[in-house]
């Protein structure tokens, strides 16, 4: 190798150091004021559980009082895997949607407040099912879900539709398949 092409070389690699350290630190940036608002917004239910001893489908199974069928009737539906589980059959005729959330992770923490806060986004004939992202582990392989605020849509069968991430209910939306 020539020396100019050595310097080119380097100087190429340096330019992609830097622009990779400012995407770093600008995603970084990000992440951390939006994660710092999510969680002050959530510290009151987070003390909440914490007090409460519950599991994570115990605390998930509190929120089907927030997401009762009156709410439901005009719009698609948003239930925990264990509502879903107690009575499947409820659901046949739907379109079927698992969200992966943890309640450890701000993004699912602000999807799940934004959902609860306009369950009406979710179109007449979906059912959004809020499953563990920690608990549901043959689900996640099943599916091949790596990260929460995953979503799934299967068929009646349980095959997987489509797999997407949305960070916002209109995402959420974009991605289910017809």
């Amino acid at each position: 190798m020539t020396k100019t092409t050595k310097i080119i070389i380097a100087a190429v690699v340096a330019v992609l150091l830097v622009g990779g350290g400012v995407f770093a630190y600008t995603q970084n940036k990000d992440d951390s004021s939006t994660d710092k608002m999510a969680m002050e917004k959530d510290a009151s239910t987070d003390d909440a559980m914490a007090k409460d001893d519950t599991t994570a489908d115990d605390a998930m199974a509190k929120d089907d009082a927030m997401m009762s069928d009156d709410a439901m009737a005009k719009h698609g539906s948003y239930v925990t895997l264990a509502t879903y589980n107690a009575d499947p059959s409820k659901y046949a005729d739907s379109t079927k949607v698992y969200f992966f959330h943890a309640p450890w992770c701000p993004s699912c923490k602000a999807m799940d407040d934004a959902i609860n806060a306009d369950a009406s986004k979710i179109p007449t004939g979906v059912t959004l099912i809020k499953t563990d992202f920690d608990s549901q582990t043959s689900l996640r392989q099943k599916y091949g879900v790596t990260l929460q605020h995953t979503f799934v849509q299967v068929d009646n069968d349980g095959n997987k539709v489509a797999k997407w991430s949305a960070e916002s209910v209109d995402a959420l939306v974009a991605g289910i398949q017809s």
